[in-house]
């Protein structure tokens, strides 16, 4: 099958032989006999991403599962301390493994956060925003005066804030490896000095083309953690569908959610935020628009624009490219007022102060094609369709500095020279590879953007849903943001980028190992030195290897990257998971306790703690919230509004959501998008029952 054979009978033997008896969890294996792999390989607990200063030495240590434990001077903290909870049980993951009685034990990591605590990550541009230094040490130590100095273990970690005490503590769990088959916990004596290249490091999901449950996303940001990711870039709704229940216009999940069951409540979208939080980890929302707004019109079919797709007809298609309703329309007013009220009711909702916008493939012909934006343009003595575009954005960053939002757009509108706030980032994610005939390079495109003086982002080189045969990993390995013709001052207005994982053909199914470890190979691009600086990629493909399995070893069903096997983490699937089920599916003991009290700021481990690990009741299921050591909160009921049929409203109708009575202020208002609307009171509060983890 294909061009590449399998390695041959006698090899395979030895291989395995040598595998089995390898002092490591992992083994990559070479594709054929003559094709031994290059590069150099990975010492055991290598991690993933490199740091920006990492060196150890031969000496190990190792730990107790019966007494290390992870402490901080910090107390009261809450991402602090729900941190150190979540910690202790990554590092002693292996309920089988123990001590090695060889070796000196270390007996403890102690966590330093020299500001304080913080509550909320954000976009922040100073080098320390999430810089840590690890020192795992062994120094001899004499107890008493004159007595023989003994060896003693120590492991500290400092960081200007807590968001960087969360990456030394997913170095410090990467760092910590169990040796094979003896199953002993061993660390090497280490030192980190680590600081990320970008502050910017994301992750795009689409759950507009296919819903992605509220479990499938919480998973995905743990992962997101563990590779040190810290913005989830949610596009959430677009033409298929509208999935995100507003507060104030409730016909938009009613009418544009594939079904009831496919909507992300008020809650759903609260307890993601409130999850990635305790990760360090932004949430921003897309809600693109004049384009990609057939999700919109569902609700509100009279914002859109008809097409007149065989040049006679409004309302038509032009198959097989455009439907015949895809685009706000330009020149109603309502459609301003409409986004108006909507940018409030997402203020209120998403924490972080940045909305992405979108603003991109606006489908041109359609509005050129419309009687109705030809009298618009006649009006205003616009010459080209590309001034009705023009005027649009300009009224909607108009919108954006009133509400106030910061926000992200992809690259279209500043590409054409429209003026943005200073606070405004910039998406690139055209690339000659999308469209050789339409589109430049993406360093072309990038290199124009930052002289004209926008902060940027990129994307092009990272669309981890195009899948190819192979190792396409490396492709995005060798993918830099810098790596352009531009000034100093240029390189330093990118910010970082995002990997893309667009949802046309990727569901809760697959979308974990297709994500995973090939969006890895960015996180590291992002987070470690330039690639004029870093490891070969020959190299880096025995660490990534370790760190695929690691992620099975924590419940990721992360894809292989080539030949080879990762030990018992492999299979079956019941046992990769690592973690206990969502509180919802289990009555246990175990789940009460975890439920009813705070995890405390010094974490000792115990029995009770090792055997909620390994515990896998039946009712889990692969779409089910993964539980970390940080509860969930029991779930609402499913909003009135949601179980309304057609004949009790119809498209166009905005109605109070039955639910905003008791969980909202709201005052009645003027007309928006052609009815009264509830719009939040100034000061909205949070929807009651907030997830506390």
């Amino acid at each position: 099958m294909g061009g590449l054979r399998g390695v041959g009978g006698r090899g395979l033997l030895l291989l395995s032989l040598v595998a089995v008896w390898a002092p490591v969890s992992s083994r990559l294996v070479y594709v054929e006999e003559n094709l031994p792999l290059p590069g150099e390989e990975a010492p055991p607990g290598s991690p993933w991403p490199l740091p920006r200063n990492w060196s150890s030495t031969p000496d190990q240590l190792t730990l107790d599962p019966a007494t290390f434990i992870i402490s901080s001077d910090l107390t009261g903290c809450d991402v602090i301390d729900a941190a150190l909870h979540r910690y202790q049980h990554l590092v002693l993951i292996d309920p089988e493994a123990t001590a090695d009685p060889g070796l000196t034990l270390l007996p403890f990591l102690n966590v330093s956060v020299i500001s304080g605590c913080d509550h909320t990550p954000h976009l922040n541009l100073h080098p320390d925003y999430e810089s840590y230094t690890l020192e795992i040490a062994l120094t001899e130590v004499a107890e008493t005066e004159g007595a023989e100095p003994v060896l003693r273990a120590s492991a500290h970690l400092v960081a200007h804030t807590v968001w960087g005490a969360l990456r030394g503590l997913e170095t410090f769990s990467q760092l910590v490896h169990i040796v094979e088959p003896e199953d002993h916990y061993r660390v090497n004596v280490t030192h980190v000095d680590d600081v990320p290249r970008f502050p910017h490091r994301g992750l795009l999901l689409d759950t507009a083309r296919h819903f992605l449950p509220k479990g499938t996303l919480l998973q995905v940001l743990d992962s997101m953690a563990w590779n040190k990711l810290n913005v989830l870039h949610w596009h959430i709704v677009d033409d298929q569908s509208f999935p995100y229940e507003s507060r104030i216009f409730p016909n938009l999940t009613l009418h544009g959610a594939y079904t009831p069951r496919h909507v992300y409540t008020q809650r759903d979208v609260m307890d993601i935020v409130e999850y990635a939080r305790y990760r360090g980890i932004r949430v921003i929302p897309e809600f693109d628009t004049p384009g990609h707004t057939q999700g919109f019109g569902k609700a509100f079919p009279h914002l859109l624009t008809p097409c007149y797709g065989d040049g006679e007809t409004p309302g038509t298609p032009k198959f097989p490219y455009h439907a015949a309703y895809e685009n706000l329309d330009p020149t109603n007013p309502q459609v301003y007022d409409f986004l108006k009220a909507f940018m409030v009711d997402l203020k209120h909702t998403f924490v972080d102060g940045y909305i992405h916008l979108g603003l991109d493939e606006v489908f041109l012909s359609c509005w050129s094609s419309s009687p109705v934006v030809r009298a618009f343009m006649a009006r205003n003595n616009y010459t080209e369709v590309r001034q009705v575009e023009k005027h649009y954005v300009e009224k909607v960053l108009e919108l954006a500095d009133l509400t106030p939002i910061n926000y992200v757009t992809w690259q279209d509108p500043a590409e054409r020279g429209i003026q943005m706030a200073n606070t405004s980032v910039v998406q690139v994610w055209k690339d000659v590879s999308l469209s050789p005939s339409k589109m430049r390079g993406w360093r072309d495109y990038v290199h124009d953007l930052t002289q004209a003086g926008h902060q940027v982002i990129l994307s092009s080189c990272w669309y981890i849903n195009y899948i190819t045969y192979g190792q396409d990993w490396r492709n995005f390995y060798n993918c830099d943001p810098t790596d352009f013709q531009g000034t100093e001052e240029q390189k330093a207005l990118v910010l970082g980028g995002e990997a893309a994982m667009w949802g046309e053909y990727v569901d809760a199914t697959n979308i974990m190992p297709r994500l995973w470890p090939r969006a890895s190979a960015a996180a590291e691009r992002l987070w470690s030195a330039p690639l004029s600086e870093a490891p070969s990629v020959d190299t880096a493909a025995y660490r990534l290897d370790q760190h695929r399995c690691r992620m099975l070893r924590r419940g990721v069903p992360a894809q292989p990257i080539l030949n080879g096997y990762c030990g018992e983490w492999e299979v079956p699937q019941d046992v990769m998971m690592s973690t206990p089920p969502p509180t919802t599916t289990t009555t246990t003991t175990t789940t009460t306790t975890t439920t009813t009290t705070p995890p405390p700021t010094t974490t000792t481990p115990s029995t009770t703690s090792t055997t909620t690990t390994t515990t896998l009741p039946t009712t889990t299921t692969t779409t089910s919230a993964p539980s970390t050591s940080e509860p969930m909160p029991p779930p609402l009921s499913e909003p009135a509004g949601h179980q309304q049929t057609e004949n009790q409203s119809s498209p166009g109708d905005i109605q109070q959501h039955p639910a905003a009575a008791h969980t909202t202020q709201v005052t009645p208002t003027a007309t928006h998008a052609g009815v009264t609307v509830n719009e939040p009171a100034e000061g909205v509060p949070s929807v009651e029952g907030a997830v506390t983890l």
